[in-house]
């Protein structure tokens, strides 16, 4: 194992949700995502999911991640653009 694999393994398993080393959104349930008010990427992938979530103003009222500094809405907007169901619909043409 080269030096930088031994530490991207080393940061793996050291994460405890406060980190900004996970690779991906999705990929660390534990990571804070709303530092402020605490509040995980596993509890805004859920709530996206089970309410159907689209918007970060829908998200704000259901789990309050980003009612504080508003510093998150941006990584907001990136788990909504990967789990919103709306990402998976077709498109509506209004065109007959």
């Amino acid at each position: 194992m080269t030096q930088i694999e031994l530490i991207e393994e080393a940061q793996e398993d050291a994460c405890t949700g406060t980190c900004r080393t996970c690779p991906s959104v999705g990929s660390c349930g534990e990571r804070l995502v709303c530092r402020c008010l605490k509040v995980t990427e596993h509890e805004v992938v859920t709530a996206i999911r089970i309410h159907g979530l689209t918007t970060v103003r829908e998200l704000r009222e259901v789990t309050q991640a980003g009612d504080g500094c508003t510093c998150c809405h941006k990584e907001l907007r990136q788990y909504l653009a990967v789990y919103s169901p709306s990402c998976s619909s077709e498109p509506i043409c209004s065109l007959k």
